[in-house]
């Protein structure tokens, strides 16, 4: 007998937003990393695509230069959810 699931949902475009921001950072990071310490290591291989020219130019500077307490606020306001409760026990009210 087959194993059926449902079909993912589609990432929101926050979600995506997230994803691709993430991936790059650690791309930058691993760049670093590589012309710090030469000879450890290969370069992450580039993206290609019109966001991936965007982002050294837009988004890279801005990361930076915004203090951590401010990534902070905008990562819990955007990410972070409040938690889910369960419902009561309707089973034993009556």
């Amino acid at each position: 007998m087959p194993i059926t699931t449902r079909k993912p949902a589609h990432p929101t475009i926050l979600q995506k937003f997230r994803a691709i921001t993430e991936g790059y950072l650690l791309q930058v990071a691993q760049s670093e990393m590589v012309r710090k310490y030469p000879n450890t290591g290969s370069r992450p291989a580039s993206k290609k695509g019109f966001i991936y020219k965007l982002l050294p130019i837009l988004f890279l500077p801005g990361f930076r230069l915004t203090p951590w307490f401010i990534k902070h606020k905008l990562l819990r306001f955007f990410f972070v959810h409040r938690e889910q409760q369960w419902p009561k026990k309707p089973w034993e009210e009556s």
